[in-house]
Order: structure tokens, then sequence, then C-alpha cells
């Protein structure tokens, strides 16, 4: 049997579990290989202490134990799979993409807001996280230069500029920088490069 096509379908089973690879058998009016695929997933999952790697080499071993006449069956498996994958990748892109509009949304109802102090709340935050930031890397990169420690530590500084990354909205950061989506690190970049001239101009 294709050994590539054992490994494809181990390791995708192991994503979209014994469940889904059951509702897929139930697609073709029953089939076993994919209620045995189910099974073997079902028996790996079982054992602990195993990293999904371990887990996906278990299971291609144990489906090497599958009759050759089930590799045409496995080959529907696997575009059945694939398919499932990425309907999960679409519902999760969208469960995050409706986080980000109601987080839009508040912001802005915020800044209508008729009560001033509600209404300079959150600009106020955003200031002083990008004042905190900026702070925290001329500070890191200061002492950076004089033999203390090892400089900005890009998760430090992303915690704290992340009330601002919210309320300026992280996607007007997308159309000029290379970096993944919401990942504000071309701009802190930018402000370990200004404090790092600082410091060298000093």
């Amino acid at each position: 049997m294709a050994l590539p096509l054992i490994m494809a379908v181990a390791q995708m089973a192991m994503q979209v579990g014994p469940a889904a690879i059951r509702g897929i058998s139930s697609l073709f009016g029953g089939s076993d290989t994919a209620n045995k695929v189910a099974d073997m997933v079902e028996q790996v999952d079982d054992v602990l202490g195993l990293s999904s790697e371990q887990k996906e080499l278990a299971l291609t071993r144990k489906m090497q134990t599958l009759s050759p006449e089930s590799l045409v069956e496995l080959e529907r498996i696997k575009v059945e799979m694939e398919k499932e994958i990425t309907r999960r990748q679409e519902l999760a892109l969208n469960d995050k993409q409706a986080e980000q509009r109601e987080t839009q949304e508040t912001i802005r109802a915020g800044d209508k807001a008729e009560d001033p102090y509600i209404r300079t709340t959150r600009p106020l935050m955003a200031r002083q996280s990008m004042w905190a930031v900026m702070l925290y890397c001329f500070l890191m990169e200061a002492l950076h230069a004089f033999g203390y420690g090892d400089g900005v530590d890009i998760s430090v500084a992303m915690l704290l500029s992340s009330p601002a990354w919210a309320y300026l909205g992280l996607r007007t950061l997308d159309g000029f920088a290379p970096h993944p989506k919401s990942s504000g690190q071309k701009t802190i970049g930018a402000l370990m490069n200004v404090g790092s001239n600082l410091i060298k101009g000093r």
C-alpha cells in the first residue's frame, strides 16, 4: 500500500478526529475502512504521553495493516477529510473576522458616547499604551547598549502595545507590513531601530 497516502491520511485523521471520520463513512453508505481508521485514531489518541507527531507515526503503522484493497477507499476518505479541514478553517476565519468587527464596533460606539469619560477612556489607554511601549523599547535598548540585558523582548512589547493596536485597528497595518495580520512587528521593529539610533548618536 502506498506509504505517502497512508501518512497523509494519518495526519489528517488526527486533525479531524474519529467522529468526523465515521461521519465520512456514512457518506459512502458505510465504509469498513473509514470505521477501522476511526477506531485506530481512538486507540492512538488514548495513549498518554505521546506528541502529535508520535501519534501520527503510530497511526501510520497501524494503518499499514489495512488490506491493499482499502487503498481506493483511503483515497476517497482523504478527499472528504480535506474538505472537512477546509470547512473548519473557514469557520475559524469567519469567527475571527466577526470578533474583530465586534471589537471595532465597540470601540466606535465608545468614541461616539455622550459621556466624556467613556468617550476619552479608550483613546487615553491607546496613547498610554504607545508611550509605554516606546519607553520600554528605548530603555531596554539603552541598557543593552551599555551591556545590561538582551534588549527588547518582542512578546513584552506586543503586550504593552496591545491596547493601542486594538484601538487603532490592526487591519490597517497590513497595507504596509510584510508580516502576518495583527502582528505589529514592523512598528515594534521601527521603534527599536529608532531607539538604537538615538543611543548610537550619543
